[in-house]
């Protein structure tokens, strides 16, 4: 294997990747500071609009990622800046989804959980922002985006919110016998699922898909061949158990 292509493999097995333990400021690609309490005066000496024209955004997995904002938003104009806060969800967990991303992880989802509590993040985006978000979702159709109601969610320094948009899975969550298989890299109180990292889950799929293969010429195959990718997918979809939150409206997806 090439050291290209072991980056590469590098990069899926991180996922869910490294993000800040605090609430942030996403401005022009880096991570500065944000003090919740005065967001607003922090926007406008941005030029950036404020929080009553955004929209909150639950960001679970790689979007709470500053590595991955920056892939998601590079080379779109300067001044691309949002807050980023810490939340709490309650009665669900983070879990992992029943499709490859392009760039070879098994990524993740939300799955309802109750007596559960996980640590999530909110992207709180303007117009712009979310329709380049939309860009990076969508096009997949691994994806929908929605709005979640009759929720717990209590974002760093901000009032409890009952409803949230969100991107979830269209496929379903990738579940065993004692059901969905949690992202051990997310926190969680009062866990009811299994956990496991990501290394562990990419195993437990080449079991599945591709028994004897190793494995990072697997993900590596998965990284470069989309229709293999694809084919994966839906044969790990044999066994998906659907998002079934009842309250949640279809936006876009």
């Amino acid at each position: 294997m090439t050291e290209q292509a072991a980056d590469l493999v590098a990069m899926a097995m991180d996922y869910p990747f490294s993000r800040p333990d605090h609430s942030f400021l996403f401005a022009d690609g880096a991570v500065r500071t944000l003090a919740v309490e005065r967001v607003d005066a922090t926007l406008a000496r941005w030029g950036a609009a404020p929080m009553a024209e955004r929209t909150a955004v639950l960001a679970y997995g790689a979007n709470a990622a500053p590595e991955r904002l920056r892939r998601k938003f590079a080379g779109h104009a300067p001044g691309m800046v949002f807050p980023v806060l810490g939340a709490r969800l309650f009665d669900f967990d983070i879990v992992y989804a029943c499709h490859y991303s392009s760039y070879g992880a098994l990524p993740a989802t939300l799955a309802p959980s109750p007596g559960t509590v996980v640590e999530v993040a909110v992207t709180y985006l303007d117009p712009a922002q979310l329709a380049r978000m939309h860009e990076t979702e969508l096009p997949s159709q691994n994806y929908v985006f929605g709005r979640l109601e009759k929720i717990t969610l209590r974002p760093d320094g901000l009032a409890e919110l009952d409803a949230v948009h969100s991107y979830w899975t269209a496929y379903g969550y990738f579940a065993d016998d004692s059901g969905p298989v949690a992202l051990s890299a997310v926190a969680a109180e009062g866990r009811r699922f299994a956990a496991a990292a990501q290394r562990a889950m990419q195993i437990r799929a080449l079991a599945q898909l591709a028994p004897g293969r190793d494995l990072h010429h697997f993900i590596h195959e998965n990284i470069a061949d989309p229709g293999l990718r694809r084919r994966r997918g839906l044969a790990l979809r044999a066994k998906a158990r659907p998002f079934d939150h009842p309250h949640c409206e279809l936006l876009a997806g």
